[in-house]
């Protein structure tokens, strides 16, 4: 199957389900950067836990913490 793209002016990801050896996970692809995330059905149930400003505190870092150097 072809993966469902969603973009705006600021990224690209491609979504779609995989079936692993622990049942199926949705594939999370950043086009760009060529990342990537499988989550299981719980990591996408407790995305509806969250509120607004949890995305929020994470886009102040969309790339993770700065190392130390």
């Amino acid at each position: 199957d072809d993966p469902l793209v969603i973009a705006n002016e600021f990224s690209e990801v491609h979504v779609s389900t995989v079936r692993t050896r622990n049942g199926m996970r949705l594939r999370v692809r950043d086009a760009k950067a060529g990342r990537e995330i499988l989550l299981c059905p719980l990591e996408l149930e407790c995305l509806t836990w969250q509120d607004s400003d949890t995305f929020s505190a994470m886009l102040r870092t969309p790339f993770g913490p700065e190392e130390d150097d």
